[in-house]
Formats: C-alpha cells, structure tokens, sequence
C-alpha cells in the first residue's frame, strides 16, 4: 500500500499460505488484484484502466497456467486456471473501445536465452499447435497488446524483447526486487501509440539495488528493520515444551513395501545408525512421470531417514511423488526464486519444530536460494534428541566463486550462533558446488574449514577417490555434508561417508543420467542412540 501500486498479479508464491491467505492480502491491499484467468478466489478481477498523462491504459491481468506445478495440492484447492490466449483476446474484445494502450501485467516469465528460446519456439509452432507458456510465446499471438510486463523466471534484461512480427514489446526484471526496471516509452499523444522507448541508462534498463547509487526511503527502511527483527530466529528458539508434548513412538513399526518394482536396489539404512543423505535431483522432474515413480522406488528401497534434495522444478509433482512414500513426510523452501530445496524425513522417527530461510531478504550471495533449515526432533522409543540439519544449493558458474565465498560468511555466522546457544547438532547438506579440495583464494568455503573446533567436512574423507565423485559427468566431488561439534565424537569413532553409486543398480551412468540426475547421492551414516 506504501508503494501505491496501480496493480498486481498473483504469482506461484503467493498461494504458498493457500488460497485464504491470498484473498486476506486482497482485503488488507488498497490497489487491485489482476488475474482474468484465475477463478476460485475472491476478490480477483480481471482488468484495470488507468489514465497516464491523457492516455488511457488498460490493464490486464495474466496467471501462469502452470500454476499448479508449483504448488502442493492444499494450498490450491478450489482454484483454475483458464486458457490464457483465450481469456486475453476475451478481456481485450471487452476493453478495446474504451483505451487507447494494452498493458498485460502476467506472471509467466521471459525465459534464459530468450534468442534461442524463441527460434526453436517458432520452428515448433510452424508444426503443431502450441499451448503457450511464456510472455515471449503470448506476445507472438497477440496483436493488440502494446506490452507486457512479466515475472516469474528469475532473469531479468537490461533490454526489453520485442517481437518481430506483432511489435509487441517485453519487460522483465529480476527476481526478489534485486533490481528495478525502468522504461521510458514515448507515445504520441494525438495517435495514441507507442512510437518508441528510451533506455534510462547506457548500460539498459536495469537498476540494480545492489551496485548503483540508490538511497533508501528511511521511513520505509526503518519499517522494513522492524520487520525482520520481529521474525523470530531458530538461533535459541526453546522447543521445550513442544518436545515434552511428543509421545514415545516405535521408530520401526512401518514395514511399507514400494509400489513400484522396477530395480533391484539394496537398502543402504541401517536400524541402529542415523542415515542421512544428500541428492541433487536435476530439475525434478527431469523426465516427468519416469523420473517421480524412479525416484520413488530408490527411497522407499534405500531406506534413508533422511534427505536433503536440491533442484526441485515442479512442487506440483514432487508432493505427488510424495504422496506414494506413506512412510516419508517433506519440508520444502517458500523463498527460493529458482530450483526448489526439499528435506524428505520419515514420519515416525522425526518430527519438525521449526523451520527458517535465514537470508531470504538477502539472498543475493545464495544465487535467489536462501538454505533451508529445519531443526528436527528425533524420537525413538524413550530417546528424543533435536536436530537441525541445513540444506542448500550454493551458485555456479559466472561469478560463482565469489558468491560462495560472501554466502559461507553468511552462513557460519549463523550457525557459529545457534553453536554458542548450544544448539550444535549440526548437519549441513547440499550441492556445494566447488570442492574442498581447492586452496587460498580458490577456496569457497574457508569459514567452515578455518574453524575445525565448530565444524567438520565428512565428505573429506572420500574426495579424492574415483570411484566416489558426485559429479562424475566432470569428474569432481561438488555434494558435501558438513557436521557441527555436536557429533564429532560419535562420527570419528563409528561414522561412515560414502558415494550412492545409484547408476550401478539401474543400469548404468547413462540411464541414471537421462532419467534421474547428473548428481549422486552421498550418504552419512552416525549413530544416535536408536
């Protein structure tokens, strides 16, 4: 409201609350919530006109029709999503005597490499009918629109993409407001056209919060500060009383047998250790239904308690494949803008006290993924324990080294916290994305291995063997786990690391490559006293 915004539209993240949540946020906003192909939710509407200077402007509002790949299913319940060039050409047939301009205000996102993009999408609708799910594709359709303004890829351009053939120009920023767009479009006022547009900057369109020279609003600062501050963190949250609410369980009364039979894979659990693992899915699904009923059979076979899985695309998909494991419950992240992390865990044995995205208002350094941490309580008969177990996928390429490093400070300082206060169970799991093996300056992570008294690289033990690389497309060890002082002892004298060879139990690298990940599981195994 602070903002005075003319309009907005709901994205994928905005129904993370459900759809409740959403219509709340609608009451509490003195500006209009815009999605003509969204029902199911109160309070929606389907355009605005606006008057700019003596042109009158009509906004209309645009959902993903991916929506639901996004989300689990109770947080969408009730809603649909309708055809997206058929409910546009609707609402601009509506509107189209009473405005001179046509902005679409959309949630579907101008894609990475939207050159190349946009070739094979042109080559493939000279062949069949397409159904539409970008900006770049809708602005192709449409004749009437002016402009479209989108988000929900993460990718933002210093220059706006205009097509070639409609004329119709396209705008997107960056994600979680690291930067801020800023067109200058030059109409004629007697025509009522868009006659061009001027860039702000030489550099494009892009300001960027982070490099450039902008000052915030105090006031607004100000608020912000308390906000967060207000935000209770889980450096010395108390679960006491939480935990003395948890009754004994029987950690080894569910004997489910998998639905799917396709490999012969052996469990690698073991009943008197704590099995936790880390796996970079790649893009889950990678190869939709193959890969969801693949990956479910390996969990319920291997018998991990839990895992740490990064690159999860569609949550939409990832809470079906859920839904098949009835032993196995998930946490999974609310604030990255791009590859989701999830934590699976098995019902009977853990149970979630909190959940934090430390960074999420500064996540710039995590590449738009802020680590996901869950402190957990383990209950096994009379033995209960907290654990906290941290997961995260740091950034790649580009200037991937340097992001590491800034996110690592980031990190130790919280969790070099949560030790002070006695919270030291520590597991920290992930796709690391560098090795520990590099040194000075190359070095991603030398706040964790420049304070050994506070935290240990398990994964150091396997590095440099052949046979046990996480990354064997380019032979490298880019998956870690890392522990806190809290399970030193019990790792040096019975722990074990190791490599989840997958690829050898179904029916080599290739195949495990094209349907599952180019990632392989690593594993540690403790014992907790079960």
């Amino acid at each position: 409201n602070w903002m005075a915004y003319d309009a907005f539209v709901p994205g994928v993240r905005d129904f993370d609350q459900g759809v409740e949540n959403l219509e709340r946020l609608k009451k509490e906003s003195n500006f209009p919530f815009l999605a003509s192909n969204l029902k199911g939710v109160n309070g929606i509407e389907n355009y605005k006109v606006i008057d700019a200077n003596g042109v009158k402007i009509g906004l209309i509002g645009l959902i993903t029709p991916f929506l639901f790949d996004g989300l689990i299913p109770e947080n969408y319940e009730g809603v649909e999503v309708l055809d997206l060039l058929e409910t546009l050409n609707t609402q601009i047939e509506t509107i189209r005597s009473d405005v001179d301009l046509i902005f679409v205000l959309s949630h579907l996102g101008l894609p990475y490499n939207r050159e190349d993009e946009y070739e094979s999408f042109i080559k493939k609708a000279s062949q069949e009918k397409l159904k539409i799910k970008n900006a770049i594709e809708l602005a192709h359709f449409t004749n009437e629109v002016d402009v479209i303004l989108t988000g929900g890829v993460s990718k933002g351009y210093d220059t706006p993409w205009v097509d070639p053939n409609t004329h119709t120009i396209v705008i997107q920023n960056y994600g979680n407001l690291t930067g801020i767009g800023h067109l200058i479009l030059n109409v004629d006022k007697e025509k009522k056209i868009i006659k061009d547009y001027t860039l702000p900057t030489e550099r494009g369109m892009m300001v960027n919060l982070f490099t450039d020279n902008i000052w915030p609003d105090l006031a607004v600062q100000d608020s912000i500060n308390g906000w967060v501050k207000s935000v209770s963190s889980l450096h010395n949250r108390d679960y006491t009383k939480q935990i003395s609410e948890i009754e004994e369980t029987d950690c080894y009364s569910d004997n489910t047998i998998s639905n799917f039979n396709q490999f012969d894979v052996s469990s690698v659990g073991e009943d008197n250790l704590l099995d936790i693992m880390t796996w970079n899915m790649e893009r889950f699904p990678l190869k939709g239904d193959t890969t969801m009923k693949a990956v479910a059979e390996l969990i319920q076979d291997l018998n991990v308690d839990i895992i740490g899985v990064q690159e999860v695309i569609k949550i939409g998909a990832f809470s079906e494949m859920m839904s098949w494991l009835p032993n196995y419950d998930f946490v999974i992240s609310k604030q990255s803008s791009f590859l989701e992390q999830a934590i699976i865990f098995k019902k009977n044995m853990f149970t979630v006290l909190g959940q934090d995205e430390p960074f999420a208002m500064d996540d710039y350094y995590f590449a738009g993924r802020p680590p996901l941490v869950v402190d957990f309580l383990y209950h096994c008969g009379d033995v209960k324990k907290e654990i906290c177990v941290v997961n995260m996928h740091l950034k790649c390429c580009g200037d991937g080294l340097y992001r590491r490093q800034q996110s690592m400070k980031q990190l130790h300082g919280f969790l070099k916290e949560k030790s002070k206060n006695g919270k030291d169970n520590i597991i920290v799991v992930g796709d690391w994305n560098d090795q520990l093996q590099d040194t000075g300056i190359y070095q991603s992570f030398s706040p964790f291995i420049n304070d050994q008294e506070n935290f240990l690289f398990v994964t150091s033990r396997i590095v440099n063997d052949p046979n046990q690389q996480s990354y064997p497309s380019w032979p490298s060890f880019l998956d870690h786990i890392m522990i806190g002082r809290g399970y030193f002892d019990v790792f040096e004298k019975e722990g074990i690391v190791r490599s989840v060879n997958l690829d050898e139990w179904i029916g080599g690298w290739e195949e495990y490559e094209s349907i599952i990940s180019d990632h392989r599981p690593i594993l540690l195994s403790i014992p907790l006293g079960k």
